[in-house]
């Protein structure tokens, strides 16, 4: 549309991997992603993802498995951690020179896994079951080679018994060459 193409990419990822104690996961993950003009202006874009043992990718919050750390439990259970995110962005731009963007993500890990496995720990000190994010920024380009952009973002994380939101704000300065 006016001259931008609308744009749609799909890829996947497979890796065996070795936890030791003989437990093994194989990870995957299909992915999809867009770039959709919607007028002069306006663009969409964005990505999804759904995979298994993603958590070397980001995916999964960076956890790629769950063990159980139930005392009474001889051997502990294993399992690869399913998980499916994404994120979407509207943009506008108001001239050549200014553009907004909004955007928002999610990752998710099943909870079917985390009620599968007694007493789950990962790799951090507690499971986390969720990220959240919006932001909004806006890039200026005073000149063809300099970028000046400000951007504010909201996380949200989800942990076992705990949530947490953080604010941050950016400001930056590119130089194009």
């Amino acid at each position: 549309m006016n001259g931008k193409p609308f744009t749609f990419g799909t890829s996947g990822y497979y890796s065996r991997q070795n936890w030791g104690e003989g437990w093994i996961a194989d990870g995957w993950a299909a992915l999809g992603d867009w770039r959709v003009p919607i007028s002069s202006r306006f663009e969409f874009s964005g990505e999804l993802y759904r995979g298994k043992a993603v958590g070397g990718l980001g995916g999964g919050i960076g956890q790629s498995v769950l063990i159980s750390s139930n005392p009474t439990i001889f051997a502990p259970d294993f399992l690869p951690l399913n998980s499916a995110g994404g994120w979407s962005q509207l943009k506008f731009s108001a001239s050549s020179r200014l553009e907004f963007n909004g955007a928002f993500g999610i990752d998710s890990p099943f909870a079917s896994d985390f009620r599968a496995i007694p007493s789950p720990v990962g790799v951090y000190s507690s499971i986390l079951r969720g990220n959240r994010s919006e932001m909004m920024n806006f890039i200026y380009r005073p000149r063809s080679d300099l970028l000046l952009s400000a951007e504010y973002r909201h996380l949200r994380t989800l942990q076992t018994g705990n949530y947490y939101s953080a604010d941050h704000v950016n400001l930056m300065m590119g130089v194009l060459f």
